[in-house]
């Protein structure tokens, strides 16, 4: 099962939510990042929504 849209560059995947910050200019590329929804903690960070799906997939 993939990602399920919640809202304007959010998802839930996994017991995470996947949100797009969009572009970030002092690094010059788009960034991701998922949150734990039970401890609310960002743990991952990745380029792309499919890069931050595959670290939650290494994880589990």
């Amino acid at each position: 099962m993939g990602a399920v849209k919640i809202g304007k560059g959010q998802y839930r995947y996994k017991g995470y939510k996947l949100f797009c910050y969009g572009y970030y200019p002092p690094d010059h590329c788009v960034w991701w990042e998922a949150v734990n929804e039970e401890t609310d903690c960002a743990d991952y960070h990745a380029h792309t929504k499919k890069e931050l799906m595959a670290m939650i997939d290494s994880q589990n």
